[in-house]
């Protein structure tokens, strides 16, 4: 009997670290998918990059609501600052709500004209 409550114990403590694990993964997945999409889309408006941030985070199934993101550009410069909550079912019927917050920058190259040493490039 003894044996048997260790090993219930042992199943869920494995349930809950792996349900914990896949949420921080998609976590770091939209993290990763919100730099690149602040990297290289410098001719998108701020508008246009924080409804691709929430198409992105639909598409990993993170509950995340326009005014969990804040897309700002100041110049050649672009943040993005995303803070949303996500419950998880650590043990049957028990739910932990966990909070991610992160905020990814980027500058744009777009301004550069690919001169190299000060020399004008010939057209």
């Amino acid at each position: 009997m003894k044996t048997i409550i260790k090993l219930v114990i042992v199943i869920a403590i494995a349930n809950a670290a792996i349900r914990v694990g896949l949420v921080a993964a998609k976590y770091y997945q939209l993290k990763d998918q919100t730099q690149e999409l602040l990297t290289f889309g410098a001719n998108a408006t701020p508008n246009d990059l924080q409804n691709r941030i929430i198409a992105k985070a639909e598409a990993l199934s993170v509950p995340i609501v326009p005014d969990d993101i804040t897309v700002t550009r100041d110049g050649l410069r672009t943040v993005a600052n995303v803070a949303y909550s996500q419950s998880v079912e650590v043990f049957p019927n028990y739910k932990y709500p966990i909070k991610f917050q992160f905020k990814a920058d980027a500058i744009s190259m777009g301004g550069l004209n690919g001169s190299q040493g000060g020399a004008p490039v010939a057209k």
